[in-house]
């Protein structure tokens, strides 16, 4: 029996099912579903997002397959490739985000009428880090194990869901940008240029929208 679970463990399959797809999808669904009905009682910036976003997929990949974090993406990876990619979208979407925060739907969806920008930063920075990894580090790189490169347009799905509520135009364009953070993810080999990115992203359209 030890010796059927290690294999199980070591191929990956359980009854000609693909045990690694089913469990980074299992999971990654879970801890959303979670994060939305179960909100922890932890006071510490962005704990319910590190927590399930991040923490418990973690334990989860090392648990089941004994995956370390950089399998996950949690590295420095290909840092040329992420330095121009990085720079290349932020130069990009600043054009585009100075445009938008002229739009009254995004102006009135991120307007503030007082900004801490320590804490406000602070807790972006917090939340984009797990968020980024839950789907351009644990799901990319998990599902890539299962699907190849097909992981990048997989991983978008759930992402561009969670941004509905937020303005038409930032939800419609989520798709092609979670393609493309997804690819970002895949070619530098690290969820951490598309944290950057994205952190970027916010804190741009913050100040566009407020100032």
């Amino acid at each position: 029996m030890q010796k059927y679970i290690k294999n199980i463990i070591k191929n990956r399959m359980i009854g000609g099912y693909d045990l690694n797809l089913i469990a980074v999808v299992g999971i990654s669904t879970l801890m959303l579903v979670l994060r939305h009905y179960y909100r922890l009682n932890i006071d510490f910036p962005q704990a319910n997002e590190l927590i399930y976003y991040l923490l418990i997929p973690l334990a989860a990949g090392f648990l089941i397959f004994r995956d370390k974090p950089w399998d996950y993406g949690i590295r420095i990876g290909r840092w040329k490739s992420a330095i121009i990619l990085t720079l290349v979208c932020l130069a990009t979407m600043t054009l585009i985000l100075y445009g938008a925060s002229k739009m009254p739907e995004f102006r009135s969806y991120y307007h503030r009428d007082a900004i801490d920008w320590p804490e406000l930063l602070l807790a972006t920075a917090l939340f984009m880090l797990a968020w980024e990894f839950l789907f351009r580090g644990y799901m990319l790189f998990g599902l890539e194990k299962s699907i190849g490169k097909s992981a990048i347009f997989v991983q978008a799905i759930p992402f561009v869901l969670l941004h509905l509520g937020k303005p038409f135009l930032e939800t419609l364009a989520c798709i092609p940008g979670g393609f493309i953070l997804g690819y970002v993810a895949y070619r530098t080999r690290s969820f951490l240029p598309c944290f950057i990115i994205h952190f970027g992203i916010y804190a741009m359209m913050i100040f566009f929208t407020n100032y």
